[in-house]
């Protein structure tokens, strides 16, 4: 008996689709893999889509002419656009005088417009902030040396009142003496 070995790989190949054909499972697997890949393009492109159509509609209301009405629906004034009035809103406010505080005022100490007045506010903090960590830094510096100092004075003092070669003098390389001096007498005027 002679082997055809086109025949035999043909009866595998039928057998092995005749398998895959009928498993729910491998069906089930190939669906779901197809229904996750169609859910990542579209997610990507749609929210890609919908981003540039949301971007679209709000920059064209922005720029929308429109006109103000009345109580009684009758035009008043020119036509204008969201933008132009929230340009116009923006710079009033920034424009606008304020006092001391900040506060819109039109009287007497109403000479600065807020953004001169929140760039002071910026200025005068981190200068407030500068200074401070510079008269700490003069304290401290002002502080050691004071305490140096005070401390050469008490031990000349110390030395001049006890004429005594102590322990501690010692490690000071010989400030005080060991011997008493001799009384002092009053300078005579020649």
């Amino acid at each position: 008996m002679e082997l055809d070995k086109s025949r035999i790989e043909d009866a595998i190949i039928r057998e092995v689709a005749d398998n895959i054909m009928h498993e729910d499972e491998l069906r089930e697997r190939v669906k779901k893999a197809v229904d996750q890949r169609v859910d990542v393009l579209f997610k990507t492109v749609a929210d890609a889509q919908i981003s540039a159509a949301v971007e679209a509609a709000v920059s064209a209301g922005f720029d929308h002419e429109y006109s103000r009405v009345t109580a009684y629906g009758q035009r008043e004034g020119a036509p204008t656009t969201i933008r132009k009035e929230l340009e116009k809103m923006i710079a009033g406010y920034w424009n606008e005088k304020v006092d001391k505080g900040g506060k819109p005022a039109t009287g007497y100490g109403a000479d600065i417009t807020r953004a001169e007045w929140v760039m002071m506010q910026i200025v005068a903090e981190s200068f407030k902030g500068d200074m401070k960590q510079h008269v700490v830094n003069l304290g401290g510096a002002l502080k050691d040396k004071l305490r140096a100092e005070l401390h050469g004075t008490v031990n000349r003092l110390l030395s001049e009142v006890f004429h005594v070669n102590s322990e501690g003098d010692r490690g000071l390389g010989g400030v005080g003496r060991s011997i008493i001096d001799a009384e002092q007498k009053p300078v005579s005027k020649s």
